[in-house]
């Protein structure tokens, strides 16, 4: 399903299925769907450094373009200033520190 063609109806599921959380190093999204050691099961990270979007291979293939979409809008900001953190920190994204 290609993500500009999306419903109403398409993106009200996939928020409610997805959850995406700022990690210390990264964007996570996890299927509320499923749980693995007691939380959501994380099923694609995308580093902060780097910018690169990992899948896990037992992602639901129907929620991958909606992931990929979801990543491109941070992706698309490489070099801008991102706020990790309710008390203001940030972090310039794509940008790895030596």
């Amino acid at each position: 399903m290609n993500p500009e063609n999306l419903t109403i109806k398409d993106e009200v599921a996939f928020k409610e299925r997805i959850f995406r959380g700022v990690s210390p190093c990264g964007i996570v999204w996890a299927d509320k769907y499923k749980e693995e050691c007691g939380d959501y099961k994380r099923i694609a990270f995308l580093s902060f450094a780097t910018l690169k979007l990992e899948i896990k291979d037992d992602c639901p293939k129907k929620l991958i373009d909606f992931i990929k979409s979801d990543a491109k809008s941070i992706q698309d900001k490489k070099g801008e200033e991102y706020q990790i953190s309710q008390c203001g920190q940030t972090i310039t994204l794509g940008y790895k520190v030596i």
